[in-house]
């Protein structure tokens, strides 16, 4: 690369974020003089990409692939554009395929497709070879447990989360996917310390709530469990799982007043619900049976 090709990279780097459409035009203008040079499709890609302009990430890859046939950073960047579109993650594993060398970054991406597909086992497999390359992150193990924890093997997953317990002790979401690991084996108790852990480091979500609120019923917590289905509401007014999930509490508790008041809120916002209606028919019949043996 000489010197006036340099000298043009640079400036379209400068115009990427405030001017893309002046970088691009830079870019093109320097393929028409360099059409072999890799940095400058892989610009396009970028500023495409960032913008979700996947038709001409995808045009300008295939540009690239003309002037560098089977160039892997090429195809690793085009399965890319395939895996950001939803649907199209067998043309995303197609591309990655075509990689004789398998990169971290590239292992990592088609772990993702394998799942998209639903081909969790091999996904598993392909991203524990990358895994030693990405194991300063969080999110790394996270999403092997998740996997794990679609297949039903919770012992798997919660052996992934505490090797990543360790390295990361106060990461919220590593400590909630551990309490929904112990919640799915029902061992509660080890799931409510650490729903209350993650709750401590901000987890603070309605649905977080609603799992919380679950929890402590299980465990026969009936006041938490209230109020942290009411948590829930005040987080999201609009969440009416925890509605429904409070008015069944009440009602298995026989507390029918506040049964009702929750569910006629939460038909007032979502009219159509057939929980709701399946709920109140079902407060409705254990009430009436109540009145027939007084």
């Amino acid at each position: 690369m000489d010197n006036k090709a340099k000298a043009k990279l640079i400036r379209a780097e400068k115009h990427i974020e405030k001017n893309w459409l002046l970088a691009e035009d830079i870019l093109l203008e320097l393929l028409e003089d360099y059409p072999k040079l890799l940095k400058a499709y892989e610009m396009l890609y970028f500023i495409y990409m960032k913008h979700k302009l996947f038709r001409k990430a995808e045009h300008i890859i295939e540009k690239g692939l003309i002037e560098l046939p089977e160039n892997s950073q090429l195809y690793f960047l085009m399965g890319n554009i395939f895996l950001s579109q939803q649907g199209k993650a067998q043309k995303a594993l197609d591309w990655y395929k075509k990689i004789t060398i398998q990169t971290p970054e590239m292992l990592f991406n088609k772990s993702v497709a394998l799942v998209y597909l639903g081909h969790r086992k091999e996904g598993i497999a392909c991203f524990k070879e990358a895994l030693p390359y990405f194991n300063n992150l969080p999110s790394s193990y996270t999403f092997l447990a998740e996997q794990y924890i679609a297949l039903k093997e919770y012992d798997n997953a919660l052996s992934v989360l505490k090797s990543a317990e360790k390295k990361f002790p106060i990461n919220k979401d590593v400590i909630l996917m551990v309490a929904k690991c112990y919640d799915k084996k029902k061992n509660w108790i080890q799931a409510y310390l650490y729903y209350d852990k993650a709750a401590n480091l901000g987890q603070d979500s309605a649905e977080f709530f609603n799992n919380f609120a679950h929890c402590c019923y299980n465990i026969g917590e009936f006041e938490k469990a209230v109020a942290h289905f009411k948590d829930s509401i005040s987080k999201n007014i609009f969440y009416i799982k925890s509605y429904i999930d409070l008015s069944k509490i009440y009602i298995a508790e026989r507390d029918f007043t506040n049964a009702k008041k929750y569910l006629k809120i939460a038909h007032k916002i979502d009219p159509l619900n057939i929980y709701i209606t399946l709920a109140s028919e079902r407060l409705r019949r254990i009430f009436n049976q109540d009145e027939d043996k007084l």
